[in-house]
């Protein structure tokens, strides 16, 4: 789905400015990545306007995704299937219940303990540097540590989502 436009983009940069540009596939890469968050964004935020729940499905992607680009974790085989995963799941918890204090109180420390154990599960293709790992996985614990302050249901909620994502499945490494 996104392969293809991202090919032709880059296609058309390199052809633009062949000197001065990166390689067609490096320039692929990173417009499929770019792509794939446009439309996460604006399919969720369009789906929480619709719904009268903008403010509330910003909250959730946004926490989502600032914890995500810290502490990693698992990916899906296809663009379609990570856009629609997190679209469902950005949209759908501003509908949730609202926790209690005592719930996210819990929810934060199970992220923790996630973070603790498995961040940062990181892509071999992003580049990252192993001398980092550390850094990242304060920054993520930080971040969600940050909902002991702020108390929201909805943090609380994505954040769990997240540090979900981080637990090795069968066969990962």
């Amino acid at each position: 789905m996104i392969k293809r436009p991202s090919r032709a983009i880059a296609a058309w940069l390199k052809n633009a400015n062949p000197e001065e540009t990166a390689s067609i596939e490096v320039m692929e890469y990173a417009l499929s990545i770019l792509i794939n968050i446009s439309l996460i964004i604006i399919i969720s935020l369009g789906i929480g306007h619709s719904a009268g729940k903008y403010g509330e499905t910003a909250l959730a992607l946004f926490t989502f995704i600032l914890l995500r680009f810290f502490s990693g974790g698992i990916h899906l085989r296809s663009s379609l299937g990570c856009i629609t995963t997190t679209v469902v799941l950005c949209s759908t918890i501003p509908h949730l219940p609202v926790l209690s204090k005592s719930e996210m109180l819990i929810f934060t420390f199970i992220c923790i303990l996630l973070l603790l154990l498995f961040a940062p599960q990181v892509d071999s293709e992003a580049g990252f540097k192993p001398k980092l790992k550390p850094l990242f996985k304060i920054i993520s614990i930080c971040i969600v540590s940050s909902n002991l302050i702020l108390c929201s249901s909805i943090t609380a909620v994505a954040f769990l989502i997240q540090c979900l994502t981080l637990i090795p499945l069968k066969g990962d490494k």
